[in-house]
């Protein structure tokens, strides 16, 4: 795979996908999970186009809660860039950790690790939700937007003395060097990979969230929340609590 940066996004009420190049959109026919690279020779400035979340998953999103313990999140979860974190009135405390999620291009099944890499599309920044004083962690993560994606999709990605970096109202809560990571190496990528298609078949846009819990922090009405991730990008979410 050509090693590319890709946004999907919203422009003048429609929604496309395109190569990020400095700060201009090479636009892209389809999506290029399913259709490949090829370009309507159209160009867009990025500061005019709304991004959002970079895929949506079409089966499910893995979410690692211990070596080879995980729950399944719905897509629902799935929001944006910029989009708000909605706390839900069943909950008082609820946190947040960043970690990086790996985004399925092909469909894998009993792969090995050593296929799994080419089964991968992509990978981008999550910022993990959950309502920590609910006992399920299937309930606690499956609320309406508790999964921020984005900013885009980085087709190559080398983890080596990569920093994730995770801020609340600018104060850092979260500092973690992905290189140094055993749960997000290259080869323990592929082990996850690996490992869940052994579980169930794996489709095109399925994610894996590749960490565990690092070191969460708590969230609250008004709060801004910002994870990034060196090489990928940074995501930037509001924090509400609605009526």
């Amino acid at each position: 795979m050509r090693h590319v940066k890709i946004a999907r996004y919203s422009y003048q009420g429609a929604i496309a996908f395109g190569i990020v190049d400095d700060d201009e959109l090479v636009v892209l026919s389809s999506d290029p999970m399913f259709a490949g690279f090829d370009t309507t020779g159209d160009r867009i400035a990025l500061a005019d186009v709304k991004l959002l979340a970079p895929v949506i998953p079409r089966s499910k999103i893995v979410a690692m809660v211990s070596d080879e313990v995980f729950v399944l999140r719905p897509n629902t979860a799935v929001v944006g860039p910029g989009d708000a974190i909605v706390l839900p009135t069943a909950s008082k405390r609820v946190a947040v950790d960043g970690q990086l999620a790996i985004i399925i291009g092909k469909i894998a099944k009993n792969v090995s690790p050593a296929d799994a890499a080419g089964r991968v599309f992509g990978y981008t920044v999550a910022t993990v939700v959950t309502a920590a004083d609910l006992g399920s962690a299937t309930h606690a993560g499956a609320f309406d937007t508790f999964l921020p994606l984005g900013p885009i999709i980085e087709t190559e990605f080398d983890e080596a003395a990569t920093p994730l970096l995770g801020l609340i109202n600018g104060e850092e809560f979260q500092s973690l060097d992905l290189g140094d990571d055993d749960r997000t190496t290259e080869d323990d990528v592929a082990a996850l990979v690996a490992f869940a298609s052994s579980v169930f078949t794996l489709l095109p846009g399925d994610v894996i969230l590749a960490g565990l819990l690092d070191t969460p922090a708590a969230i609250v009405d008004g709060d801004s929340v910002t994870m990034s991730i060196a090489g990928i990008g940074t995501l930037v979410n509001p924090v509400v609590r609605l009526a």
